[in-house]
């Protein structure tokens, strides 16, 4: 049985972007009075980041996010921001696949989308077949608040729906707005993670066809990690735990674990032609190179797309694919993302 072929791969980002200054006024104007403005831009200045997209508006009038003193849009507001904005942005993305991969939406026999920043029902799954004109058939699944690493599971189930059924066709979709869930909050973990997240969405089209192929797909669940990171859903939108053992976790396990899946493919970390590792913020690429043994600009795909779109999330990972196939970077590929858990989940791609 053949590999399924990743036949495209796009992107889409909000209108609106943040450079730092942008970011660093919008974060002062959020940010509870007590929180060192200094703090804030070493953050911003460590984030690697120097433009993200941003759906929510941060300043005039209509800003989403209020003053200091004004109350905090609640989950329902949120949600209200994620709906509109992650429609928008899935379908852009997704029609452009559509159109990359030479298939008509017509073909398509699977929907997977992934979001962990948002829900609703009828969802993002159920937008893009009434927007695109995709067979009412269709399968539907949703890998919901798995986190950044949720676009290897999106991917595994198309690998998975087309190796099963001939002619089967996915399109995959992952869509954050990660700008819903902004905190005036204090906590050092609150303020990273206002710093570090952004909005994007990329949809790829899985089918029978030529390389690259999606070879495999591998998952790992850390002992021991559960508290390092969190995910979950309070009265004023989304809260992210984040520990500082992170990046020491993963700089011990990844290697090891790499090493172990690759050699039952009988390859080593030698033969791998690009690396896309979802980069949670500049520490876990610099943690995951070391642990992988990699040369400084190994990465280079990751720290760019961290830099000019910062942490989208589960559409992170495929915004470096593409890269990697835009640079003609040789394969195979690898694709490394982390989630709460701790987790991580690898794509190869040959």
């Amino acid at each position: 049985m053949n590999d399924p072929a990743l036949r495209s791969i796009a992107t889409a980002v909000p209108e609106r972007a943040l450079d730092r200054a942008g970011w660093l006024a919008a974060a002062d104007r959020m940010s509870p009075p007590d929180v060192d403005r200094k703090v804030l831009a070493r953050l911003a200045e460590r984030s690697g980041i120097d433009s993200r997209g941003c759906s929510a508006s941060v300043e005039g009038p209509d800003a989403f996010y209020g003053p200091p003193g004004e109350p905090d849009p609640g989950t329902a507001a949120r949600m209200g921001l994620w709906s509109r904005s992650a429609r928008a942005l899935a379908e852009r993305a997704a029609r452009a696949a559509i159109l990359d991969s030479g298939l008509p939406a017509s073909a398509i026999t699977h929907v997977v989308t992934a979001s962990c920043t948002g829900f609703e029902s009828p969802g993002i799954d159920a937008h893009l077949v009434e927007a695109l004109g995709i067979p009412r058939t269709v399968r539907r699944v949703n890998v919901g608040f798995m986190g950044c690493h949720a676009a290897v599971n999106a991917l595994s189930v198309a690998r998975d729906a087309v190796r099963s059924r001939p002619g089967a066709v996915a399109l995959v979709c992952c869509a954050e707005i990660s700008s819903a869930h902004f905190h005036r909050s204090a906590r050092l973990d609150h303020l990273v993670a206002n710093t570090l997240f952004a909005d994007g969405a990329a949809a790829m089209v899985v089918a029978d066809g030529p390389v690259p192929r999606l070879a495999a797909t591998h998952s790992a669940l850390i002992p021991g990690t559960a508290a390092e990171m969190a995910w979950t859903v309070g009265d004023h939108g989304f809260s992210m735990t984040l520990g500082a053992a992170v990046p020491d976790v993963l700089q011990r396990t990844v290697g090891p674990w790499v090493d172990e899946v690759l050699a039952q493919h009988g390859m080593r970390r030698g033969a791998i032609g690009g690396w896309a590792v979802h980069p949670g913020g500049p520490r876990v690429l610099d943690a995951v190179g070391t642990s992988l043994g990699l040369p400084v600009d190994a990465l280079h795909a990751s720290r760019s797309v961290l830099r000019d779109h910062g942490n989208m999330s589960s559409a992170t990972l495929p915004f470096i694919l593409k890269r990697l196939g835009d640079d003609r970077v040789p394969r195979p590929w690898v694709g490394l993302a982390f989630g709460p858990g701790l987790v991580g989940e690898m794509v190869l791609v040959t």
